[in-house]
């Protein structure tokens, strides 16, 4: 009895708020209908792109991460060969400032041989000239002895000193000159 009593006092709701069992099965039909069709032929055409746009996306993100890995990789090898390159700029210069300096030492030698060289010549024309200059100091000297002793023989010396001076003095001036 309790339970009609609770069935009597519990009312159907549904007709107060103006459902229709007809209607609302009807709705219900064309909805669940209409739920298909969306899920058959639009639903899983937008899960699909959503899932493919989804997929680029990961692969954009892969591609990203492959290409940041490998610009990493490019700026640590350019990196490398700017070091390499440094290196060998270094070594170049270094060999050429080398080469420079053996070139200068080459250069002051061959100077200091060539200096050395004209220094000797300079001396022996010097000594040349010397030599020369004393040859015409003896002939210049044994021209004035002939001149003088000629003087002297004219005035008051025998015919025999007179032969005697002169052969004297053409003695010395025949003489070799010794240095």
């Amino acid at each position: 009895m309790s339970k009609l009593f609770i069935l009597a006092v519990i009312e159907n709701p549904f007709p107060k708020f103006g459902v229709n069992w007809y209607d609302f099965t009807s709705q219900a039909i064309a909805f669940l209908i209409i739920a298909w069709i969306l899920n058959k032929f639009v639903f899983k055409t937008v899960m699909r792109t959503v899932a493919d746009r989804q997929k680029e996306a990961e692969e954009a993100v892969a591609n990203s991460e492959r290409i940041r890995r490998e610009l990493q990789a490019a700026e640590e090898a350019r990196k490398e060969v700017l070091h390499k390159a440094q290196e060998q700029a270094d070594r170049v210069v270094s060999e050429a400032k080398a080469n420079v300096a053996e070139l200068l030492n080459q250069e002051k030698i061959r100077c200091e041989l060539l200096g050395n060289e004209m220094l000797a010549k300079a001396h022996e024309d010097v000594r040349l000239d010397q030599a020369r200059l004393k040859t015409e100091l003896k002939v210049e000297i044994a021209t004035m002895v002939v001149n003088l002793t000629a003087k002297l023989a004219q005035m008051n010396l025998t015919a025999a000193d007179r032969d005697r001076l002169l052969q004297a003095a053409v003695k010395e001036i025949a003489e070799p000159v010794q240095e």
